[in-house]
């Protein structure tokens, strides 16, 4: 099959099918310890009878009593076997997670020396123990480390994505089922955890056997019902997943999901943790997985007006907010508007690395947040003066663009300067979340920038949620946007303070023909191994850098009708609609019958891969870059979904069921560093290092991160990203949105 796979060409697949392989390798063969080790023997548990059926398989349930899926009667007893392999509802699927195929067996913990057991989480009231360490079994990542000649850290990643995709398909279909759920299910509270011991590793008072849970008490009581469900569901392949890949806690690392709609959140392991207000769609990890990179300035009146009702003081902190949904793969600053331009973070973009965000937060405290007048003409243009400054330079992710424009003030805006916004607006790929804040803004400017642009107006009356509305925008991209492989971030432990490394997959409610954003699922790098370690050791950390931020940092098309962003408007306001006329209507879809895919190997004939189009128009390469004509013919038959290409269907969607991923195949053990491929790369790596390709000869990569300053000033931390950016770009000779040629430094 290999042989085969080769001989066609298919190289990612090869590096699946070699992956899956390996995995496989213990089924149909003999376990290392056919009835466990001799200090932890296999045993047939008693307890277990309560769970079985009259023909004495045993019943399992997974997150409510309403669905049952029947087990084998020797499941788990006696013998090391792979006993899930092909079982409901986890590993009778496409992409199953790895512990389906793996050896292990229920234990006595008691009779256990030495070697680790976990507790049942698929049948709770047995109190049944199993091991897959009894049987032999380590880890995936230290197992195809010692016996692989391949890369370990891009089987790593593949490792991971293998169980991310795994949970996304269940949270999904759990979604799907629990539609109808009228019942709670029980689960673990973090706050006032039970069993929670204190941990040496951790530093924390933790439970490895059990997934605890936050849902937010404000949360509505139908939607409350079914979280309650999911939890316990996705609970059940968390306790599994961690069994065979934690090592028992012996290194901090979760896996974890937070939930878009009512901003619940579910952990393993459980930890003794109260959340209080914590928000996990204000979390790094929850942003980084739920879009792709974006461009972003903020765009705050700050005249006299702001002194009443407390405005200032929730603009403010929502700024505040809005830096928390931004990552080190997203560009953005801050203007601060009255009469005129009353200060600016920066001249240009910067990306938003933990050191920048902490430096644009002192900045946002230093501000003075209400004085002078209003002048809407100055702001606007501002905005766009750093957005083309920062093309230009190549401060930007070359994706999405967005301007979040707030404001509590009046100013005219005349028929002209709708015309510059219109124009920039089209050449740069932006687009514009306004904020009209209390009784006395300009709404009407408000919305028409907004719909104008394919944006949204948010009225917000005095002491509304500011924080909350406008830190959903990037929810806006999310809904045109199916994000197929994983974003990875790196950031502290909010409990621990350790330094995890996330990769995060969003899920979706698939019930109509267009997927909406249910929530985020992360698995921690730290789950399979220590980064440090992995730093310290091995020599392939530089390309595995390259490929996280490589997959990070690719743009994601977003495809939204009219139609569909109307029903985004009308979801927050009647008033915040640009016509009254689609609400009742059923939006078309993207047309399933025509193939709508990038191919993710071309590279166009000046350098570029195809996601780099996004927002540009592919069919003007030849009259405004320079491409041939054949060029741009290519371009657009390889880069059709980036290009904008994938056709809607005609009249409402026809599909009862979003389609996931259509035609996506992913192996980071077969994938190349962008940077070993083209010159055309710009930015930095999820290290804050320039994009570059170690594996190559005579390259010069830097080795180490960048370290943060904390004792520099926001103008210092401006200047030292500047040039940074300078020293990244001099070999870029064309960016997205204008892509001007330029000299080379």
């Amino acid at each position: 099959i290999i042989a085969f796979l080769e001989s066609l060409g298919m190289a990612a697949m090869t590096q699946r099918a070699l992956l899956l392989l390996h995995l496989l390798t213990s089924v149909g063969a003999e376990p290392t310890n056919p009835v466990g080790h001799a200090n932890c023997p296999c045993v047939e548990w008693p307890a277990l009878d309560t769970y079985r059926n009259s023909d004495s398989t045993l019943k399992y349930s997974p997150g409510s009593s309403t669905t049952s899926y029947p087990y084998p009667e020797s499941y788990g007893a006696l013998n090391c076997l792979a006993h899930d392999a092909g079982l409901d509802p986890f590993c009778n699927r496409d992409n199953p997670p790895a512990w389906c195929a793996q050896e292990w067996c229920f234990v006595d913990k008691n009779a256990c020396s030495g070697v680790q057991s976990y507790s049942s989480s698929l049948f709770p009231l047995a109190n049944a123990y199993y091991s897959y360490e009894t049987c032999g079994n380590s880890n995936s990542f230290q197992s195809w480390y010692q016996s692989s000649e391949g890369s370990p850290l891009g089987s790593a990643i593949d490792i991971l994505e293998g169980y991310l995709w795994s949970a996304r398909n269940l949270l999904e279909d759990e979604y799907i089922r629990l539609a109808s759920n009228n019942q709670y299910c029980d689960y673990e509270e973090m706050c006032g955890c039970l069993e929670c011991e204190e941990n040496e590793a951790w530093k924390a008072s933790v439970d490895f056997g059990t997934v605890g849970a936050y849902i937010k008490q404000s949360t509505e009581s139908g939607l409350k019902k079914t979280l309650s469900c999911l939890i316990k569901g996705v609970s059940q392949t968390y306790s599994k997943t961690a069994a065979k890949e934690s090592e028992a806690g012996k290194r901090v690392g979760y896996q974890y999901m937070g939930d878009q709609l009512g901003g619940s959140t579910a952990w393993w392991p459980n930890i003794e943790w109260c959340a209080g207000d914590y928000d996990p769609r204000l979390r790094p990890w929850y942003a980084a997985g739920s879009t792709g990179p974006k461009d972003v300035v903020i765009v705050v009146d700050v005249s006299g007006s702001m002194q009443k009702n407390g405005r200032a003081d929730l603009a403010q902190q929502a700024t505040l907010t809005l830096l928390d949904t931004l990552e080190w793969k997203d560009y953005a600053t801050i203007i601060l508007f009255n009469s005129g331009i009353y200060a600016k973070y920066s001249s240009i973009l910067v990306s938003v690395d933990d050191c920048t965000r902490a430096k644009m937060k002192e900045w946002v405290l230093e501000q003075m947040w209400a004085d002078g007048g209003t002048n809407f003409q100055v702001a606007v243009n501002e905005a766009f003066d750093v957005i083309a400054q920062s093309v230009k330079m190549g401060n930007t992710s070359m994706c999405q663009k967005a301007i979040l424009f707030l404001t509590d003030g009046n100013s005219e805006f005349m028929v002209e300067d709708y015309d510059k916004v219109q124009t920039s607006s089209e050449r740069y790929d932006v687009t514009f979340f306004t904020y009209a804040l209390g009784t006395g803004a300009n709404a009407e400017v408000c919305k028409n920038l907004a719909c104008q642009t394919g944006g949204v107006f948010y009225p917000v009356p005095d002491g509304g949620d500011l924080s909350h509305i406008m830190s959903q925008y990037y929810a806006f991209f999310a809904a045109g946007q199916e994000k197929c492989t994983s974003s990875f971030t790196s950031y502290d432990d909010i409990v621990t303070g350790t330094r995890l490394w996330p990769a995060c997959l969003p899920f979706y409610d698939r019930r109509e023909g267009q997927p909406h954003l249910l929530g985020v699922n992360c698995m921690d790098v730290n789950m399979l191994a220590d980064p440090v370690d992995l730093k310290n050791q091995n020599d392939g950390w530089e390309e595995f850098v390259c490929k996280i931020s490589d997959m990070t940092k690719k743009c994601q098309a977003s495809y939204l009708t009219e139609c569909q962003k109307e029903k985004i408007r009308l979801a927050y306001s009647v008033s915040s609609m640009c016509s009254s006329t689609i609400s009742a209507e059923q939006c078309p879809c993207l047309d399933r019958t025509v193939p709508c895919e990038d191919d993710e190997t071309y590279i166009d004939e000046l350098g570029y891969f195809c996601d780099t189009w996004v927002g540009d128009d592919c069919e003007k390469g030849q009259e405004e870059w320079g491409y041939t004509f054949d060029g741009v013919i290519e371009l657009v038959q390889k880069c059709r979904r980036s290009c904008g290409k994938c056709p809607w269907t005609a009249g409402a969607c026809p599909y009862s069921e979003a389609y996931s991923c259509q035609g996506h195949s992913f192996s980071a053990q077969s994938t190349k560093c962008r940077a070993c491929q083209t010159d055309k790369i710009s930015g930095i790596d999820i290290e804050g290092k320039p994009m570059c390709c170690s594996s190559q000869a005579g390259s010069s990569c830097e080795k180490n991160p960048v370290t943060c300053d904390a004792s520099s000033s926001a103008n210092k931390a401006v200047s030292i990203s500047q040039t940074a950016t300078l020293s990244v770009t001099g070999s870029v000779l064309m960016l997205s949105a204008t892509r001007a040629f330029l000299q080379s430094a």
